[in-house]
Formats: structure tokens, sequence, C-alpha cells
């Protein structure tokens, strides 16, 4: 067993990083080497995505959790699941942890107000016998911030000061990007937001369309087939969430399954062709926001000279092409050529976020969620 005080002693630590995004179809591990001091820095040992049961799925689905039974079970059932998920990675990468950075499963999000994970990390604790980080909104939205995005500051700390400018987009369930200035250790002169749907809209859609079959759109290659239908574009443009002034964050209380509903029953896609087209349409979305977002609320205050993707949309490449053709001449890569792994990133990010708390460093950036000032980010658990 190894406690808090025995982990913040340490100047290097193995640390594991579990994320379940929005798009709820996986836990991402990654073990990771942080080291703390002098500077913050980490090398990556291993990374997972285990695939989340059906069943586990199917329950953290909003109206499946309006019984309190439902929603208590749900909670122990994700909190067992992530321990025999992180337990699985360690037979097949073996390490001895010395911390556990648990996200959670957002099961509701409301910029400002409340922010929900499941996933009990007490049965993380008592597996490993170490301390786990968890619940790291919370403190963010009782200083009055909006509790998100949170990766921007492992961003800022990674990435900011390479001598250009850089927009680091995170393309999960919704899509979100950070804006680092070119020089200088100012965290105020970071800027950071939710930008609208990611993968979430493509994803359910595809599932729409294949009864189930599909978990998402491979490729982009059914909206590689379509043709964007411009009038429903314009439409989908205008929903409220775009032209929100920043701090803001998003979730599928925004573009989840009514969102999805409602568009169906507008559009009634019936032709393979028909879907095609809606999934090409909902991909220029995902593009669209993103990019709309910089030109409103980074662009005029910090003019980026290179975007840099993560996040499972980086590995669609029609996702990617129209992005591409957003921001035309701006260079664009993936994470990757910035030495952060395309799938690995987020969850990278909590396993330091996790190393940042038990030093008790503040890793909110109040420029990104309105937060009143820096604070402490997640609660210990340990056995």
């Amino acid at each position: 067993m190894i406690r808090w005080a025995e982990v913040r002693a340490k100047p290097v630590r193995t640390v594991a990083g579990l994320m379940t995004g929005t798009s709820m179809d996986g836990l991402d591990v990654a073990l990771c080497r942080v080291t703390s001091t002098p500077e913050l820095g980490f090398e990556l040992l291993a990374f997972e995505t285990v695939p989340l049961p059906r069943e586990l799925r199917q329950a953290v689905a909003a109206e499946r959790l309006a019984d309190l039974a439902t929603f208590a079970r749900t909670d122990a059932a994700l909190g067992r699941f992530f321990a025999d998920a992180l337990a699985g990675v360690l037979e097949r990468h073996p390490a001895e942890l010395d911390l556990i950075g648990s996200h959670g499963q957002t099961v509701y999000h409301e910029h400002g107000l409340v922010s929900l994970q499941l996933g009990e990390p007490a049965h993380l604790a008592w597996r490993f016998q170490c301390p786990v980080v968890h619940d790291f909104r919370a403190n963010d939205i009782a200083a009055a911030g909006g509790g998100a995005p949170l990766v921007p500051y492992v961003d800022w700390r990674l990435l900011g000061g390479r001598g250009r400018t850089l927009l680091a987009v995170n393309i999960g369930g919704i899509a979100n990007f950070t804006a680092l200035p070119a020089v200088g250790d100012d965290a105020d002169a970071v800027l950071g937001m939710d930008c609208g749907p990611g993968n979430m809209l493509l994803d359910q859609l595809a599932e729409r369309y294949s009864g189930g079959g599909m978990g998402a759109d491979l490729d982009g290659r059914l909206a590689a087939r379509g043709t964007v239908d411009e009038a429903l574009l314009a439409e989908l443009c205008a929903h409220p969430f775009f032209a929100a002034p920043p701090p803001k964050s998003a979730g599928r209380e925004q573009f989840g399954a009514p969102f999805v509903q409602a568009l169906l029953a507008e559009v009634r896609p019936e032709r393979e062709q028909d879907w095609c087209d809606l999934l090409a349409t909902a991909t220029e979305l995902t593009a669209f926001g993103i990019h709309d977002c910089y030109l409103r609320h980074v662009a005029p205050r910090l003019p980026v000279e290179a975007v840099m993707v993560s996040g499972g949309g980086a590995r669609n490449p029609e996702l990617m092409a129209r992005l591409a053709a957003r921001f035309g001449n701006l260079p664009l890569a993936t994470s990757d050529a910035y030495g952060l792994p395309v799938d690995a990133k987020e969850a990278i990010a909590f396993a330091i976020l996790a190393s940042e708390r038990i030093d008790q460093r503040p890793a909110n950036l109040p420029s990104v969620t309105g937060a009143a000032r820096q604070v402490l980010l997640g609660k210990v658990t340990e056995c």
C-alpha cells in the first residue's frame, strides 16, 4: 500500500490515467511515468482502449439513470469495470502503480452548475492499494467556473511556448481546443473552450443507420460518399451553442440522443444515400464548429500559426480533410507529430492532472473555465 505523502515524495511516479468520454465507447488507459520536478514531463509506458460492455453503455443512458437504485448500482458497476480493465492492462504491461487519475464517466454536465461523473473510485483504491484522484471538475465549478474543459492546462504545460502560436484541437465526443501563445509562461494568455459536437453526433447516426451494428462511421467512409445538405447545415449551424460566448462547455445535454432524434424526425433518411448525405452534413458541422469557434473567439486575440488535432476524430480522414479545408493555409497535423499519441492524449492528461493534485498544484485555467481563480482539481480516495 502506498499513501499520498509517499507519492508526493517521489519526483518520478508511475501513474495510470483513466478516461471515458462522452462517446461512451470505451475506457482509455494510459500508463505513464510522470516527472513532477524540476519540469513537468511524462513518458507513455502503455496505452489501451478497453471497450465498455454493452450493458454498461446502456445503463449510463440518462433515461435509465432516473431510477435511484439503477443510478447507485451503475456507479458501483463502472467502478468495478474500471478496476478490472486496469488490472487487465497491467497484466499485459506490468508496472507498480503509485497513483491513479480516474476521470469517470460523465452522465450529466451543465456548464457552471454541476458536472457528474460515475465510477466509484474506492474499487480502484482497494484493488491497487494506491491513491486515486477523481471528481476533477467540482472545485472549478465551486469557484464559479464552468468545470470544463480541463485539458487546456496540460496542453499549456506540455505544448506552450514552442515558438509559434498553436491551436490544440481534441475531437472526442465533444470537440474542444486550446489556443497557446508562442512564448511566455502566462496562463492567463491561454484560451480554450468546447466547440460543439465531435464524434458524438457521427457515432449516433452511424449506430442508427446500421441498427446498432456500427459504433462509428469508420474512417468517415459513409460521409465521404455523401453530399453536404447546405440548407440543413445552415440550420444546424444556427444552434445557439455556436454563437454563445466563452467560457462554454457542452455534452450530451446539447448534442445527445434528443438532438439526434429531432434531426432524424426532420430529415427522415430512408435510402443509404440519404444516410451518407446526413453523415456528410454532420461531419461538416463538426468542422464548422471548431473553425467558427476559432474565428469568433480566438483569431481576433490570438491568431494561430498551426493546428494540432488529437482524439478519435483525428483518425477520420474525411473529417480531417474538411477541417483542413476550413483552416486553409494553416499547417494541420495530428498530435503524434508533437509527441502526444492521438488516442492517448486525454488519458495522459488525467494522469498528469492526478500528479499535479498530489503535488497540490492548482490545475484549472480561469481564462478557459471562467473560474474566479486557480484551484486544486480532484478529490483523493485511499483505502
